[in-house]
Parts: C-alpha cells; structure tokens; sequence
C-alpha cells in the first residue's frame, strides 16, 4: 500500500498506456548515473539502512542477465571495495558492459536492467522500479484521469489459456459486447496458445483510434464471438459494479483505492442499503491496493469507530496505528463475505484482515499476494521512478502481511475448468455464504490463518 501514488499494479491489465507525457521536464540520459542516483534514494529513504556495494552488486547482476538474454558474451564481475571506491567501480563495469553490447542492447535497456537488479536484491513487494510510460501511468490512474487507451480488458491467466476477468465499464470492450469469462482464442488473427501474458496484453494494446479483433470462445456457445473495437481512453473507476442480487445479497465489487474511492464506496454502499441489500459480498479479487487514507476511509464505512485497522512501522523503529474514524454506513447485524484471490494486494490485503479481526466477515477464495508494505514513489531524472518502501505495516492487530497473505476462512480455488463453463465458483460460493446468513466466529482471529472452519 501506499502513501502516495501507486507504482506498477500488480495484475496485467489489456491497456495500453498513453503514449505523449504533458509537462515532463527535459529528460536526463539513462546510464550509469541514473543507477548511482536510485541507489542514493534507496540509501537515504527505504525503511531499512543498506550498504551500497551490495546493491550495486545486484544492479550487476541484472546487466548480466539482460547480457546474457541479448546474446552478448561479456565479462562482469562483482564489485568488493566499499564507499566511493565502489560507486567509481560500478562506472567503470557498466561502461565494458555498454561497449560490449553496442548495437544489440541499448544504453537505457541495460540501465534499467541494473536498477532492476538493484531493487530485486532487497526481496520487498513494494521497492522496484518504473519506468517513464509506467511512471506516466501510475500518475493519472491515481488522479483518477484516463491514464491507458486500450480495450478495457482485465486479463486472467489459467493453464497457458487468457480469460476475460473483467470488463471496464464504459470502455471500448463493454461496448464492444465483450463478457466477463470469454476466452481469448485470437488477437487480430493470431492464436493466444503459447503466448505469455505480457504478449497477450501487449497485442491488444495499441493507441486510441486504432482497431484491434478478437474472436472469443463464449460459455455457453458452440461457434466463437468475433468482435472488432476501437482502442480509446480508458479511466478506471474504483467501484466496477454495485447492485443487489438474488435474495437480497448486495454485491459490490471495489477495485482500487485511488483517490476519492472511500466516498465512492460509501456511496455505492449507501445504494445497495437502500435497495434492499440484506447481506454484503465484498469483492477485492484483483484489487491491488491504493492510498492508506482511502483505506481508512472504506473501513470507517464498515467498522465502527476507534477501531485499529493497521500498524505503521517507519525508519527506526517508530511506531503508529491507524483507527476508524466516524459514523459507520453498515448496519452491524448485517452478514459481509469478503471475496479475495491471489491478486489482492496491499490495502485490499488490509481491508479484508481488518474485517475477520473485528468479527466482521468471511473472507472467502485463494490466499491473497502478500504484498503489504508502504511506500513512496521518487521520480527519477530522466521521468522514470523508483517505488521505495518505507513502512512496514501489519494490522491493527499486528499480524505481518508481506510474504504470507491472509489465508480465507473458505478456500476455493477458479480453475479454468469452471471458466470454460461460465461459473464463477468463487463468487457464487461467496454469494451463498451471504445468503445464509454466515456470522464471523465468537472469538478473534488471526488475519494470516483464518479460523479454520468451513461454513
């Protein structure tokens, strides 16, 4: 999670980013120096103190990796002298490195691979690196503008085969007639088999006004949907869908915590009780998290107030808890089911160990990412970014998500086999949980273990 803006998601959206920034400053070359300036930031801010020649030990060993996938045979040894000494050593191999792959690896390309390199050493979920389309990117999804052209897909992968997870409403894909749960068999002609997620998101890619085919495999139809749209801005709301379903079960499915998303839950929430809604499922599947004080402000909708929701632990060692704050939205007879898989992250992790903790939800699906740190975003001189973590959090009640995830009450996996039937077994699991009414356990529980009964 993070205080300010976030860094790259944590899923694969089919977008494609807007290509011209507006109001960059005059970038600086990407070389050696931009390394030595992430690791000056990476000195001064991360949550933890780290000595440099380990560091740009690990921004070496991604010159080598990104070497060796260019085909480039090149000598690159670690550094060992400490200080000045190493940061004059470091110039001195990504200089020979440079030389070697000229004409086969760019300046910039094998830079970013150091800082890459450089991040990966500190095995944190919330430190990497962005860069500047990524950078752009994060920028105006987080003021909530149109930061992507593209279809507004949300991609699924499962067994090497590409699913439609979600629809972005208003978007090209929606009007398109695009469904949540199609296969996407083809992309302007060309077979999905084999291809990596990244291929399959970067072909559907493209800029706004251009036009992009897809023929889709639907549930529920013997001869393939072939449908053609046109690429166009894409913002992206933080509430996808909120309505009351079938026995009085309101769902609402909250994707990001960007900024304003607390009001807009609340006021998605608002309608559902006001329509009805006699029970809650809470869907963060693919949620991957946002601004601390939107969390804050979601839970003050659900939780009482003065309850404690997270921990922060910042540079040496300093301490604060976060509490609700306010009048609550929901009733508190009212049965909540949090739906969660492996791409709920950060905030979203928080949101739904928050909510078990208090007595006040299921949490129903897959083990979520355990990705659950802050962070800040420091912009780097020629408009890329480095993402740098500088609080560990826990919950309110001082469980440590990162790395472990919150584990649900109810397990139950979406297998590719239940998407080449069109059911959601997840959500329909979570939705008759709601239904009957389930009640968290009498006494508290662990975010990470989950209770350990299966209603």
């Amino acid at each position: 999670m993070r205080r300010r803006p976030l860094r790259a998601v944590l899923l694969l959206v089919a977008l494609a980013l807007v290509a011209a920034p507006v109001g960059r400053p005059r970038a600086h070359a990407a070389d050696a120096g931009l390394v030595l300036e992430a690791l000056r930031i990476l000195r001064a801010r991360y949550v933890d103190s780290v000595e440099p020649t380990p560091l740009l030990n690990g921004a070496l060993a991604g010159v080598r990796a990104a070497l060796s996938a260019a085909g480039v045979a090149a000598e690159v040894p670690e550094l060992a002298s400490p200080g000045e000494a190493a940061d004059a050593a470091f110039r001195a191999r990504f200089e020979a490195a440079a030389a070697a792959a000229s004409g086969r690896l760019t300046r910039t390309a094998l830079t970013y691979a150091a800082i890459r390199g450089m991040t990966a050493t500190l095995r944190d979920s919330h430190t990497g690196f962005l860069t500047p389309e990524a950078n752009r990117e994060r920028q105006l999804r987080q003021r909530g503008q149109a930061g992507f052209t593209g279809a507004g897909i949300v991609l699924l992968e499962r067994d090497g085969r590409f699913y439609v997870r979600d629809v972005i409403p208003d978007g090209p894909a929606l009007r398109a007639g695009v469904q949540r749960l199609d296969r996407i068999a083809r992309i302007d002609g060309i077979s999905t088999l084999g291809l990596q997620v990244e291929q399959v998101a970067g072909s559907i890619r493209g800029p706004a006004g251009t036009a992009v085919t897809l023929v889709l495999d639907r549930p529920g139809r013997a001869d393939p949907v072939t449908v053609s749209l046109v690429r166009a801005p894409i913002q992206v709301p933080a509430v996808f869908e909120a309505r009351v379903l079938p026995g009085g079960v309101g769902y609402l499915h909250f994707y990001q915590f960007t900024a304003r998303s607390g009001r807009e839950f609340r006021a998605a929430l608002d309608r559902l009780l006001a329509s009805g809604a006699r029970a809650l499922v809470l869907d963060v599947r693919a949620n991957v998290g946002g601004y601390v004080h939107e969390l804050s402000a979601v839970l003050s909708a659900l939780l009482p107030a003065g309850r404690p929701i997270l921990r922060e632990t910042s540079r040496g060692g300093r301490t604060r808890t976060v509490y609700t704050a306010g009048r609550p939205a929901l009733p508190p007879g009212l049965p909540v089911v949090v739906l969660v898989d492996d791409a709920t992250a950060s905030a979203a992790e928080l949101l739904a160990a928050a909510l078990r903790e208090h007595l006040r939800a299921r949490v129903v699906g897959t083990r979520t990412s355990g990705a659950v740190e802050a962070s800040i975003v420091v912009d780097l001189s020629d408009g890329s970014a480095l993402s740098v973590t500088v609080q560990r959090l826990s919950t309110g009640l001082g469980y440590r998500l990162e790395g472990v995830g919150v584990q649900p009450d109810l397990s139950i996996a979406l297998t590719g086999a239940d998407l080449d039937r069109g059911q959601d077994t997840q959500l329909l699991r979570a939705l008759a949980v709601a239904r009957e009414g389930a009640r968290p356990a009498a006494q508290p529980r662990s975010a990470v273990g989950g209770s350990g009964r299966t209603p």
